[in-house]
């Protein structure tokens, strides 16, 4: 792991833990008027759908651009797999004495 691709994966952490905050925000404000016992929380909990909705919706938005992010970090990490093997095979065969030097 080189020090370039540190923050880039500190980033896709700080986003999936957004998306996870974000949508149980979401989801309790959504499913708080159903548990509630009192009324006056229900009610206001029923005020706030709107507002659950968003929380929910940012959310799934964030771990979607984590999930996003993850595939092409896995997409570059299995080119530069792939680059690194191909010069490995390459100065190997370079270092191999030829027959024409025997």
């Amino acid at each position: 792991m080189s020090a370039s691709r540190t923050p880039s994966r500190k980033l896709d952490n700080d986003v999936l833990f957004k998306g996870i905050i974000c949508a149980l925000i979401g989801a309790i404000i959504l499913l708080a008027p159903y548990v509630s016992r009192s009324p006056d929380v229900q009610e206001l909990m029923r005020q706030a759908y709107i507002v659950g909705w968003f929380a929910l919706a940012l959310g799934i938005a964030f771990l979607v651009q984590y999930a996003v992010r993850l595939k092409k970090r896995r997409e570059l990490d299995a080119e530069t797999a792939s680059y690194l093997e191909q010069n490995a095979e390459r100065n190997t065969s370079k270092n191999k004495p030829s027959r024409r030097n025997k």
